[in-house]
């Protein structure tokens, strides 16, 4: 008897262990976090590529800096191919406040757009159009609908005005750590070694500062 009450309450025990404390302990996974003064990885996008990969870039733009856009074009895609795609490199971007509240609104989306997981796609898609006006809402509630996200979600967020803040704040962390043009990047290792790049510079330039991040 005693040793079928011990079978029970092991087995009870196995049961609570799987069903309450497992997924509580997965709930706390802690993501690699880099940081650069006060500015950390957690701030702005999620990762492109890897998590886990030893160097990730910090870009600081916004999608009315057309040197942003023009490095998107160039340079971007290298990137993408020889170190991303490998994952020896992740990437982020981290939100500088435009100059207009239409500009902001776009940074906006893009947060909208990760609450369904597909931030990048809409990040890609705000660089590859081309944009002659303001970025208004009715744009880019139609940018959603192009990357297949669930609309009324999307809008829900958008008129919510819900990121606003994040992005005042990731902008003031930026100013106060010394961005002031744009694109800005910071290339930082595991160990916090660091190298910043100004300005729209070719994929060679990258290639260098990696280098010496190795």
């Amino acid at each position: 008897m005693k040793t079928y009450i011990v079978f029970l309450l092991l087995v009870t025990f196995a049961l609570v262990t799987y069903v309450v404390v497992l997924p509580q302990l997965d709930s706390f996974k802690v993501w690699p976090s880099r940081n650069y003064g006060t500015i950390s990885t957690s701030l702005g996008s999620p990762f492109l590529g890897s998590s886990s990969a030893p160097i990730t870039i910090i870009e600081f733009g916004n999608y009315r800096c057309q040197e942003c856009k023009k490095w998107f074009q160039e340079t971007k895609p290298l990137i993408g191919k020889n170190y991303i795609d490998t994952g020896k490199i992740n990437m982020i971007f981290i939100d500088m406040e435009p100059p207009n509240k239409s500009a902001l609104l776009a940074s906006e989306a893009t947060y909208c757009a990760n609450e369904q997981e597909k931030y990048w796609d809409y990040h890609n898609i705000l660089f590859s159009r081309q944009i002659e006006n303001e970025a208004d809402a009715i744009l880019l509630k139609k940018f959603a609908s192009d990357i297949g996200l669930d609309r009324k979600l999307f809008d829900e967020c958008l008129d919510s005005g819900k990121y606003e803040k994040k992005i005042k704040y990731n902008t003031h962390e930026a100013m106060k750590n010394g961005v002031k043009h744009l694109p800005t990047f910071i290339i930082i290792n595991s160990v916090g070694k660091y190298e910043k790049i100004y300005g729209l510079q070719p994929f060679s330039v990258f290639e260098e500062k990696i280098g010496l991040m190795q």
